[in-house]
């Protein structure tokens, strides 16, 4: 009887050895979720919130405006800083007339007429910096407006689809012609230079019919989220982001998805690219389409450039066109009519003026204005809803992570009747648990051996070529020497 009440007895505390074993180890492979906030350096009490125009074009390269009538026109929308990116052309400064590239200009006379080209006085400049110009109307307005520097669209006049990426505060690809489906090597020569890039437009390239309907809430193709996913990991630091929304959104309502399914290979590999949105305005009535707003302790361009890296800015549009994600279907009928006539020149697009992480609660608060809607997207499905017949709004301006089990992101974007405000990525982490990196290989298609074959023939017959010298000397009314 005692042997067999000491066998029942160790029997027993095996069972429970393995039972709290099996539970610590539970406990240590799920522990808490930890988020990482991309807006935990901003004191949400001081800094401000900027309005900011990352990418735009003059008659400089193709759009319909000269640099002295189109700042005036930002200024009057309120705008806080605005990058001037002409195609294959750096922006030398409001005050300076840019390096023309003329085939660029031709092929878009339909826009430029070749007018003249029209850039600030020095005193001109100064009054819009320091918020003493007037607008239009002859109105003062508070705050100034500052010229990000060397602003420039790259892969210019690329043939069939436009593979554009936009690059800032560095002197790189000036008159550079553009290769299709080369993001690359642009991306890798701003970074070399000590600048940064963002890509543009992605769905004018990824599809063929850009702006069909056909392929919302449809993923996109591993080809293409490996390809960007790369670019991200291999110039991490320099190619900070991608637009999810340019303009009237027609061609880019599907580069949210795109987003998406890029994080869940680049977070993986510890980069985080940011989420921007754009006019890409070619005219007047388009420079207000969409924007970002920056929080900054200060309007400086240093302080852009500090935003634009570590993602401390809001990406805003005027126009959503289609539902907004894939899992959109699992979800309440998304109101895209919210968006419809909207006032392209208001400036009461959703804002958001806090958000607070409780870390020990794991939970993500959000504060604003302008807004209807909230949906909170995880790990690239929206799972909740805010502002519906069935979810009230206040019942989801605070997302409780443990809900929802994300792997690798939070997000959400608010929604209003002048438009659409877009978070940047919260990447969740668990407490213990080291993040494993994926594969992700290279395209190697054959934009890269394009690239390498205009490379060689531009050099030898245009920078090096004394007559094309001397007509730019002559014509155009520079000389770049023999390299």
């Amino acid at each position: 009887m005692k042997k067999l009440t000491a066998v029942f007895l160790a029997a027993l505390m095996l069972m429970l050895s393995l039972s709290l074993g099996a539970s610590a180890a539970d406990t240590g492979s799920e522990g808490k979720y930890i988020i990482r906030n991309p807006y935990s350096d901003v004191d949400w009490d001081t800094w401000q919130a900027y309005k900011v125009q990352l990418h735009c074009q003059t008659n400089a390269s193709d759009g319909f405006q000269p640099v002295k009538d189109f700042v005036q026109e930002c200024y009057d929308l309120g705008y806080n800083a605005v990058a001037i990116t002409d195609h294959g052309t750096i922006n030398r400064g409001w005050t300076e007339k840019p390096q023309l590239v003329p085939i660029i200009r031709l092929i878009k006379y339909e826009r430029t007429q070749l007018s003249e080209i029209i850039p600030l006085t020095e005193e001109e400049y100064a009054a819009y910096a320091n918020g003493t110009a007037k607008t239009t109307n002859g109105e003062a307005r508070t705050g100034g407006m500052i010229d990000i520097p060397q602003g420039i669209e790259l892969n210019a006049a690329t043939p069939k689809a436009d593979c554009h990426l936009t690059g800032y505060y560095c002197d790189y690809g000036q008159g550079l012609i553009g290769v299709y489906g080369d993001y690359e090597t642009p991306s890798a020569g701003v970074k070399a230079a000590g600048g940064i890039s963002m890509l543009s437009h992605v769905g004018e390239y990824v599809y063929t019919d850009k702006d069909s309907a056909d392929h919302v809430g449809q993923p996109i193709d591993e080809y293409y989220v490996n390809k960007f996913a790369r670019l991200f990991i291999d110039n991490a630091g320099s190619s900070v982001g991608m637009g999810v929304n340019s303009a009237t959104d027609a061609h880019t309502r599907c580069d949210r998805i795109l987003y998406d399914q890029i994080l869940k290979k680049t977070i993986p590999n510890g980069v985080v690219p940011w989420a921007f949105t754009f006019s890409d305005s070619h005219s007047e009535s388009s420079a207000n389409d969409a924007y970002t707003i920056h929080y900054m302790p200060e309007l400086t361009t240093a302080a852009v450039r500090t935003s634009m890296e570590n993602g401390t800015l809001f990406g805003v549009s005027h126009y959503s066109n289609g539902y907004e994600l894939n899992g959109w279907k699992e979800m309440p009928e998304y109101d895209d009519s919210m968006c419809d006539d909207v006032d392209w020149r208001s400036n009461d697009t959703p804002v958001v003026t806090r958000v607070t992480v409780d870390d020990e609660n794991a939970t993500i608060s959000v504060e604003g204005k302008n807004y209807k809607q909230i949906t909170w997207v995880v790990d690239g499905n929206a799972v909740l809803r805010g502002g519906t017949e069935e979810t009230p709004l206040a019942d989801a301006l605070t997302f409780d992570v443990n809900k929802y089990s994300p792997e690798y992101f939070v997000r959400f974007y608010l929604v209003g009747d002048e438009g659409i405000c877009y978070s940047q990525p919260f990447v969740i982490d668990r407490e213990g648990v080291e993040r494993e990196p994926v594969e992700v290989p290279q395209t190697n298609d054959i934009s890269t051996k394009l690239r390498k074959l205009v490379t060689v023939v531009d050099t030898l017959f245009f920078k090096a070529n004394i007559f094309v010298k001397l007509f730019k000397l002559i014509v155009l009314g520079y000389w770049d020497g023999f390299c």
